[in-house]
């Protein structure tokens, strides 16, 4: 995880990526239109073949530019993926998806499954969301309103990860540990009291009563102290 000191009053997390190798989505999911329906379906499904194989690539790099950018086109490569698992039900079978943990990159797990591509797609998403909150200036009064909405992107993202794909993939006995349902569900909880701590600096800035500052500050104590631990746990 990265840190940010920042000048506000509280030091806040962002997760790194999970790092993956380079997989050829293109030409099995080609093939399986071809075989399936006919070579000039194939052929008339090239250019948005084309597009889904440019978003993968693409996540095979590390990121050159903005994590706004970034952002967009793991949404982008999620829909498509979502949109491929149910018209293409075979096709996982000859793909091919390795990923490496982002918390121990030497771990890594290779599966024939989108539903674990999807899981590291969210996980990455959550991840992005985290270092744009990150990278904001909580200094600035707009800036704490960009952490606290992009902290909670991320937590929504991990909690969806933990809600779905994260599930199919354990129940399947594979993957890695960082999109296990607890790793998921305490990231989940890291950004949400991530998001708690800005509306603390907030409260704190805008000179809120005592009682509510208190209030504020015990949520995000609980929230930390049940993150610390499932990740001892876990790692």
């Amino acid at each position: 995880m990265a840190s940010n000191p920042s000048t506000a009053v509280n030091v806040m997390l962002a997760v790194h990526e999970k790092k993956t190798t380079s997989t050829d989505i293109y030409r099995p999911l080609r093939q399986y239109i071809a075989l399936n329906y006919s070579e000039r379906d194939a052929q008339l499904a090239e250019d948005d073949l084309d597009a889904v194989r440019d978003l993968r690539s693409a996540l095979e790099k590390p990121p050159d530019s903005s994590p706004e950018i970034r952002r967009d086109q793991l949404h982008s490569y999620f829909k498509a993926l979502s949109l491929i698992e149910p018209r293409f039900p075979t096709v996982s079978s000859s793909l091919s998806f390795t990923w490496h943990d982002a918390f121990k990159p030497n771990k890594k797990a290779t599966l024939s499954s989108i539903q674990f591509e999807k899981a590291a797609v969210l996980f990455n998403l959550g991840a992005v969301y985290s270092q744009i909150a990150l990278s904001a200036d909580r200094a600035r009064g707009e800036g704490i309103k960009v952490a606290c909405n992009a902290f909670q992107a991320a937590a929504g993202a991990f909690g969806f990860l933990k809600e779905t794909a994260s599930l199919k993939v354990a129940a399947a006995g594979g993957g890695t540990v960082d999109v296990s349902p607890e790793c998921a569900g305490m990231l989940e909880r890291l950004m949400l009291a991530q998001a708690q701590e800005c509306f603390f600096e907030k409260v704190i800035g805008d000179s809120k009563p005592p009682g509510l500052c208190s209030k504020v500050a015990r949520q995000v104590g609980r929230l930390d102290s049940h993150c610390a631990a499932v990740l001892d746990l876990l790692y």
